[in-house]
């Protein structure tokens, strides 16, 4: 039994391509920034025992742990979300700078190491953005590229796939969660 373990550490890796002997190029990383990527976590080892123990199945590792190499099950960050094209990739509204039609709305816009499974962090991302996209032959409420953040309201689509009686209609919440906070 291999279980997958996540750990809580304000660390990351760098990938890479290097050329190796024969000329081909092979993805690897390095240690980023933060504390040290761990290649053992003894809290998971343990937990993985136990329930191998109670399950009557045999705890086991990856190669990585013989060879003492990290592993990360998720790849998050690189297009980090700012200001600015000086001080990251998209803008708030997952736009690519200089590329105002190009949008990134997957683990790239993730900005830190979640700890857990990031995939509702990611999926509420992606959701926030695509709310703010303008139905076809509509303005763009979203500010301009280098224009401050302006919060606002999500668009409802002009011709909804799910009729509004389905139990997966789309249903804006009827509390803001920061204004209704304190």
């Amino acid at each position: 039994m291999i279980a997958l373990v996540m750990q809580h550490l304000d660390n990351s890796i760098t990938t890479f391509t290097k050329r190796g002997k024969l000329g081909i190029r092979w993805y690897t990383s390095k240690q980023g920034h933060g504390e040290p990527n761990p290649t053992w976590i003894p809290v998971g080892n343990e937990v993985t025992r136990r329930i191998a123990a109670k399950i009557d199945g045999v705890a086991g590792g990856t190669w990585g742990e013989l060879l003492n190499i990290p592993l990360t099950a998720h790849f998050l960050g690189g297009a980090v979300i700012g200001d600015n094209a000086d001080h990251g990739v998209i803008d708030p509204y997952h736009r690519v700078y200089g590329y105002p039609t190009l949008y990134v709305v997957d683990g790239a816009a993730i900005s830190a190491n979640l700890g857990v499974n990031p995939s509702l962090s990611i999926t509420a991302q992606a959701e926030r953005a695509a709310s703010l996209w303008p139905n076809n032959g509509e303005n763009d409420r979203r500010p301009a590229q280098g224009e401050p953040y302006r919060r606002l309201d999500p668009i409802a689509p002009a011709h909804p796939r799910v009729p509004l009686s389905a139990p997966g209609a789309l249903r804006w919440s009827p509390v803001d969660p920061v204004s209704s906070v304190g």
